[in-house]
């Protein structure tokens, strides 16, 4: 027996860590005109990476779908009736309600399959936060934990994983609500370039607010820094949506303040990059406990 370890679409692990650290996803979706997609973490339904973000600046409205009830419902009956356990690892409840339609489903499994187990658990922020939650999660479960220390260290730390994003324009977030139409105006006219949080709730809230891109970057780096403890050990990702170069710029600016173990570069996955839009960088540290 063993347990699988899952995330969804929001988790945004490359397909090179989801094998080095033995990860499946269920899957989310995305719409665009009539046109339903797959939201692959490989961008390998149809789009390209750059397709996809093209088709948010060319103006059209992508509209995201939490993961369809049949997903769950074949992922658990494959994982369970193989004899293994599942732990899932979950975009936050406030941003979608896959991990509560995950929960309703779990248990219909668990009476099917009373001597197998399910945990579920609300990660309180998505991207690479969730995804490194996995990751600690997988390693852990390697060392020898059992799943209910997995469960347990995970629900004590997992208000320590710290996002720091910074948007292009303020648009896609006022179009998914998270700004009013005002803030978004008067942020875009002004150049104010919002830094994006994780709460301690799992909300996303712009908690900081700098004008120019660069800066706003240069700010994202201190903050990422700061939030980490012993950053020379620490893993420090860094996200994307179609901008490798600010990608870049942000890891250089974070390499400029300390001398994490590594940095990692990569692209943020469709469901993310459809609420916050093409051009957005997001850096992400396990440290200090979030606060706000």
């Amino acid at each position: 027996m063993s347990v699988k370890v899952f995330i969804d679409s929001t988790g945004d692990l490359t397909k090179e860590l989801r094998t080095k650290y033995d990860i499946d996803y269920f899957p989310m979706t995305v719409s665009i005109d009539d046109r339903q997609i797959v939201a692959s973490l490989d961008y390998d339904q149809g789009l390209t990476i750059k397709d996809f973000y093209d088709v948010m600046r060319n103006g059209k409205r992508v509209f995201t779908s939490q993961v369809p009830n049949p997903v769950f419902e074949e992922g658990f009956e494959r994982v369970l009736s193989q004899g293994n356990d599942i732990l899932y690892i979950a975009c936050s409840g406030k941003l979608s309600a896959s991990v509560r339609a995950a929960e309703v489903i779990a248990k219909k499994f668990r009476a099917k399959y009373p001597n197998r187990r399910i945990e579920v658990i609300d990660a309180l922020i998505s991207g690479f936060g969730q995804g490194e939650m996995a990751i600690r999660a997988s390693t852990l479960l390697r060392e020898g934990k059992t799943l209910d220390e997995v469960v347990a260290w995970i629900e004590e730390n997992k208000l320590k994983f710290n996002q720091f994003g910074v948007v292009e324009t303020l648009k896609y977030l006022k179009q998914a609500g998270r700004v009013s139409a005002s803030s978004a105006f008067f942020g875009n006219l002004f150049a104010v370039k919002p830094i994006i949080i994780s709460t301690r709730n799992g909300e996303n809230l712009a908690a900081y607010k700098v004008k120019g891109q660069k800066a706003a970057w240069k700010e994202a780096a201190r903050l990422t820094v700061e939030a980490a403890e012993d950053i020379e050990n620490k893993t420090v990702y860094v996200s994307h949506a179609d901008n490798l170069e600010g990608a870049e710029y942000l890891k250089d600016e974070i390499l400029k303040l300390a001398k994490p173990k590594e940095v990692v570069v990569a692209d943020l996955g469709p469901i993310i990059g459809a609420s916050v839009g093409p051009g957005t960088v997001i850096s992400y540290v396990f440290g200090k406990e979030v606060t706000i």
